[in-house]
């Protein structure tokens, strides 16, 4: 696989990262399911919670205004690389 194309590379690397989250999600949930099988012979899973804020932008637009919001709103950029499957030729 070291010949292939850097851009077919990585869409390798993307499925397996989905494979490798959706493995994720069924571990964190039989671990929350399961809290008598939370030891394993080189890690223990410790589970615990976490509290966020989050401002709803709408809503606070509406209470003080676009104008308002917009003072300090800011807006930053980033690259992005998108993956298109290419179509061959029949």
């Amino acid at each position: 696989m070291q010949n292939r194309h850097a851009a077919d590379r990585l869409a390798d690397v993307r499925s397996e990262i989905k494979q490798l989250e959706a493995e994720e999600e069924r571990l964190r949930a039989y671990l929350l399911e399961h809290p008598q099988d939370r030891t394993g012979e080189e890690h223990i899973a410790v589970v615990g919670s976490q509290s966020r804020k989050r401002v709803d932008l709408k809503g606070l637009a509406d209470e003080i205004g676009h104008s308002i919001l917009q003072r300090f709103t800011t807006f930053g950029t980033a690259m992005t690389v998108r993956l298109q499957q290419r179509q061959h030729d029949a």
